[in-house]
């Protein structure tokens, strides 16, 4: 247990490390790079990530479901079943690249005329999909070893800080733009070739492409079950990267670049959950186990309540000072075409959270088909709703997409506890930290309104504080608020005695 907290401690510092450096991409990218190169990184990444799926063939999920069974019956280099993940992954590779030929005509067809610069480099979203695939099944290699750190530190901070230093080398006329996004198509093969050093130095890079004993024993379920969740890993993957595929079709580079910026900021909302995650899932599933629904109940109020405090907290932050922050920051007027991506993003991260840890209920769970069946039907369903929010209302529409979809999704969610095992997280805190809320932002959006940015800033902050998180603190709604106040009043209070 010791080593599991250890570890966990310093994965949540390494992921909030990372997301600290990755809003300073952000902003460099906003203010010192064109908007074309920076929505091209985007699409990149976003038509990538679609590749890789469907080249993987669901595999890394394949490896972490079975490979403790081949680390239990097989001495580490007689285990085949990395060697079937890297061929399977290889041959879709080769699949994905011939389909890609065939289509390339579909491809001019739909980003010519926006996205030239897209058509121009897709050749390199080869090596960008190949590394991005070859790192994500090592990555999942070294977790089944029980060595995290490292390839989460890579992924986390590794590739942003590359990518910072490409974006200063770039602002300082080092390269050009051209040959930032070459640099850019091989980023994670600087990652890959760090990761597999390491796992060779450690002594853990041993598998084999010899057909084992075990893998004829389980050939038939690892065979059924890569069949049930590769489709749905595809589609999960291109629901979540629709947005940039059709923004780049329709609008443009420049507008995808407006939409990533939009989405980072929206995503520091999400960011306490995360943590909160790592902790209630093996405590529900022992509580699954044990049968204790009363335990179950109590994580499912408590962390709806916590991370509806929190996420409106930030969301909040967010949205009554980003017009001053575009001012101080001296961020280029397009950027602002994304604060309604902002706002419904953001309110479908409250939504998300303020539902608490409902997914990982149903997820730990007898019934997590549920979860697997209705999370596959809302992914293929909103694939068209993005296409055509986006197409009516602009990059806008994407934000209008996740709202609806988080709304959805969380009733499903919300309907099936409730009926299935009378299980609901909210009360009437949860209704008071909502009115707190609309009063801060009425107050602070209406009565606070100087010219002056830094001080509308810090009047709008200071305020929304007073009014929303003093009476939640006073009356003690919630006991993890609670304890982190105590915990940072007591830290405040030692580095003043220790000066």
């Amino acid at each position: 247990m010791g080593i599991i907290r250890s570890q966990s401690i310093r994965s949540v510092i390494i992921t909030y490390g990372g997301f600290a450096i990755g809003a300073l991409n952000t902003y460099l990218f906003m203010s010192f790079v064109p908007a074309e190169i920076y929505g091209l990184t985007r699409l990149m990444a976003s038509t990538a990530m679609v590749f890789y799926s469907i080249a993987s063939m669901g595999t890394a999920t394949l490896l972490n479901k079975f490979f403790p069974y081949y680390r239990d019956h097989l001495a580490p280099h007689k285990r085949d079943l990395f060697g079937i993940v890297l061929t399977t992954s290889l041959i879709g590779f080769l699949l994905v690249t011939l389909g890609t030929i065939v289509f390339h005509d579909v491809v001019v067809q739909k980003y010519s005329a926006n996205s030239q610069i897209f058509v121009e480099y897709f050749y390199l979203l080869y090596p960008f999909t190949f590394f991005l695939m070859l790192f994500t099944l090592f990555e999942n290699f070294s977790y089944n070893h029980f060595k995290t750190i490292f390839p989460i530190f890579l992924k986390e901070v590794g590739i942003r800080v590359i990518t910072t230093l490409m974006i200063l080398l770039l602002v300082l006329h080092v390269f050009t733009d051209i040959q930032f996004i070459w640099l850019y198509a091989f980023i994670y093969a600087a990652v890959f070739i760090a990761l597999v050093l390491y796992l060779q130095r450690s002594g853990a890079l041993h598998f084999s492409f010899r057909i084992s004993h075990v893998t004829r024993k389980l050939s038939d379920k690892m065979i059924s079950f890569n069949l049930l969740i590769f489709g749905g890993s595809v589609f999960g993957v291109l629901a979540q990267n629709i947005d940039a595929l059709v923004v780049g079709s329709t609008q443009g580079l420049a507008a995808t670049g407006v939409l990533e910026s939009s989405t980072y900021v929206s995503n520091a909302i999400g960011v306490p959950q995360r943590s909160l995650i790592a902790i209630a899932i093996p405590i529900l599933a022992k509580a699954w186990k044990d049968k204790d629904y009363t335990a179950i109940q109590s994580m499912y109020r408590r962390s709806s309540l916590t991370l509806l405090i929190f996420a409106t907290f930030l969301f909040m932050m967010v949205w009554l000072n980003l017009d001053s922050a575009f001012e101080i920051l001296h961020i280029p007027e397009l950027y602002l075409e994304g604060r309604y991506i902002i706002l419904f993003l953001g309110l479908s991260k409250v939504l998300d959270l303020g539902t608490g840890v409902n997914e990982q209920i149903i997820g730990t769970s007898n019934m997590w088909r549920f979860q697997f069946y209705s999370t596959l039907v809302l992914l293929v369903a909103s694939i068209p709703m993005n296409i055509w929010l986006i197409k009516l209302l602009g990059i806008t529409g994407s934000g209008v997409a996740a709202l609806i979809t988080a709304v959805i999704y969380n009733s499903l969610r919300y309907i099936f506890l409730y009926y299935r095992f009378n299980m609901q997280p909210f009360s009437l805190k949860t209704l008071y930290v909502v009115l707190l809320a609309v009063a801060g932002w009425y107050v602070c959006q209406f009565l606070i309104t100087m010219e002056n940015p830094w001080l509308r800033g810090i009047l709008r902050t200071s305020i929304f504080c007073a009014i929303y998180l003093v009476p939640i603190i006073y009356f003690k709604w919630s006991q993890d608020v609670t304890e982190t106040w105590r915990k940072g009043l007591a830290m405040l209070q030692g580095m003043i005695k220790r000066k």
